[in-house]
């Protein structure tokens, strides 16, 4: 048979096995294939997280990238500081000290949960500051580092501490500013004397100090826990007068201006290494040149303050002498659904020495209704100035605000006020005064003085006023500012500093050129601001504690002005959620 004539073997009349052959291949083919691809997906996701968690970029600084992995590094550098000193303060609780101690611990657990935020300022702060030191000739010294980085790797040497202390007690007939007398300082000594030979003779100091100590310690045994010349503060003396002694050994009696006291010395150890912190740092993986760089940087922080205290404030800045009034945000609805209404008033008490009237006499309560009743004829005078009329009334506490109560919602009127005075006030139109109204406070003259739908809306009323009558500044700063310290000086806030007040407040102020001009109104933390320009000079002394008192706050905006200008770029995951009271949000870079 020849080739030609072989049967054809088409697909249909392929064998059997030849087709399971080629079904293995497609499967096998296909598993390669799922296989291929999950080693590319997880390869894909590998790389994923290896980008997000080493490379990522989080912040751009002058040209200057930081990666995650440098924000881990310094996030870790700072983490180990924090908790080496949570550590140390929580080995020094025990004593008369634990509630400074107790607020030191929860700003350190706060800084501990945000540390990438406080990490990543840290390193922007750092960059910049770097690149704008030699523009301010600012340096770190080669000595000053290494005293600061031996003090920050070292404990300070200290004791724990406990006390007995009597003071001298008085003879009961003295009188209440009475010093007491040579006998008084006898009788505490012998006391002191008798408790000391107890002591002596094995008694417990717990029970002696509970019975006989007239310190705050005297509850928790006379513990005053653990000391250090840094951080004494009041029990610096005790602290002194324990000097070298030996753990376990009693410094007394000795006498200082309040009594006669004993000191023990429960504990004590000299200046050490502070191993904690050299074993996290250790643990985080943190090189020495790491750790002189972030303390280097801290340093030149506290240089960059000086030079805005001393320089950028200087001695005698520019300064711009205003008035202000606040009108207080609104909670909640930034409109009402009822016009708050702003009240005040005048109290005339039957006692008015006394805060309970009930045992006034019926002719004491005739004398307070007389006298309500000529302050209210004063009050409705045209020219009547409630300020001077406020100094008459017996409510101490709105005295010195010409007798104002504030803004009022008319729905909660019964929660702030007795039912009388609610219900008189309610029934009263703008301008009313109302007739004596007796409540168990004594008889109050009450006027409602306004009505608002919104801050705002008071605030453009008054800005609308002022720009029309620039005179009329002060009159309307006492009755509708809400700044007590300055509302009854007609508003005057005195000289203004640069870097004094956040932005919008500083832009209006400085703003302003002309005396007299008007600028507002303004958002600033409290509220709604107007500001009217009394005066200006280009030059004038500003005291050392104002200048202090500035750089608290404006030291931060000034740092973020010279982050502005280096073009600084921040990953919006790691913005600070917080800014500081002042209007700054820089964190310094010392924990």
């Amino acid at each position: 048979m020849s080739f030609r004539n072989r049967p054809v073997l088409d697909r249909k009349h392929r064998p059997r096995w030849q087709d399971e052959l080629r079904s293995q291949q497609l499967i096998v083919a296909g598993f390669a294939l799922a296989i291929a691809v999950a080693i590319g997906i997880f390869a894909a996701v590998a790389w994923s997280s290896f980008y997000n968690e080493n490379l990522r970029q989080v912040a751009l600084v002058g040209g200057r990238a930081v990666d995650r992995s440098d924000l881990t590094r310094r996030a870790d550098l700072i983490a180990a500081e924090l908790t080496a000193n949570y550590l140390e303060l929580q080995r020094q609780m025990g004593g008369a000290r634990d509630q400074v101690l107790q607020q030191q611990i929860s700003a350190l657990e706060q800084a501990l949960s945000s540390v990438d935020e406080i990490a990543s300022d840290s390193l922007v702060t750092g960059l910049v500051m770097d690149a704008r030191a030699g523009e301010f000739g600012l340096a770190v010294g080669p000595g000053e580092l290494e005293a600061e980085l031996q003090e920050r790797r070292s404990l300070p040497a200290g004791a724990r501490l406990s006390l007995i202390l009597v003071e001298p007690e008085l003879d009961e007939e003295a009188e209440e500013d009475a010093e007491p007398t040579d006998r008084d300082w006898a009788d505490a000594m012998a006391e002191i004397d008798d408790v000391k030979a107890q002591l002596d003779g094995g008694a417990d100091w717990s029970a002696l100090a509970a019975e006989h100590s007239d310190h705050a310690s005297a509850q928790s045994g006379g513990a005053l826990g653990w000391l250090t010349e840094d951080d004494a503060g009041g029990l610096g003396e005790y602290l002194a007068a324990a000097g070298d002694t030996p753990a376990g050994d009693v410094v007394g009696p000795l006498r200082h201006d309040d009594g006669w006291y004993l000191v023990r010395v429960d504990e004590r150890e000299g200046e050490r290494p502070n191993q904690q912190l050299v074993d996290f740092l250790a643990a985080a993986g943190i090189s020495d040149q790491e750790y002189r760089d972030y303390v280097r940087q801290a340093l030149l922080q506290s240089a960059f303050r000086d030079y805005f205290t001393e320089t950028v404030i200087g001695r005698t800045p520019p300064q711009r002498r205003v008035a202000q009034i606040l009108i207080a945000a609104d909670e909640g609805a930034a409109t009402l659904p009822d016009p708050k209404v702003q009240i005040r008033h005048l109290l005339a008490s039957p006692l008015p020495d006394e805060a309970d009237q009930s045992q006034a006499t019926d002719e004491q309560w005739a004398a307070a209704l007389e006298r309500a009743e000529r302050l209210r004829k004063a009050a409705e005078r045209e020219d009547a100035d409630w300020y001077r009329l406020a100094r008459r009334s017996d409510d101490r506490g709105s005295r010195t605000r010409g007798g104002s109560l504030g803004w009022h919602d008319p729905a909660t009127l019964d929660t702030q006020f007795v039912p009388e005075f609610a219900e008189a006030a309610r029934e009263l139109d703008v301008g009313e005064i109302s007739e004596p109204v007796r409540s168990q406070f004594g008889y109050h003259v009450i006027q409602v003085t306004d009505r608002r739908v919104s801050a705002l809306e008071l605030a453009e009323r008054l800005s609308a006023d002022v720009r029309e009558d620039p005179d009329s500044f002060e009159r309307l700063a006492r009755d509708y500012s809400e700044d007590p310290v300055t509302a009854s000086e007609g508003g005057d806030l005195g000289w203004v500093v640069p870097y004094q007040f956040e932005d919008e407040r500083q832009d209006a102020i400085f703003g302003m050129t002309e005396p007299g001009e008007v600028a507002g109104p303004i958002q600033g933390p409290e509220g709604m601001y107007l500001f009217k320009l009394i005066d200006s000079t280009e030059s004038r002394f500003v005291s050392a504690e104002k200048r202090e008192q500035v750089a608290g706050s404006g030291f931060s905006r000034w740092l973020v002005e010279l982050e502005e200008q280096a073009g600084v770029w921040l990953d919006p995951e790691l913005a600070p959620s917080t800014t500081d009271p002042g209007g700054g949000g820089t964190t310094p870079i010392v924990p």
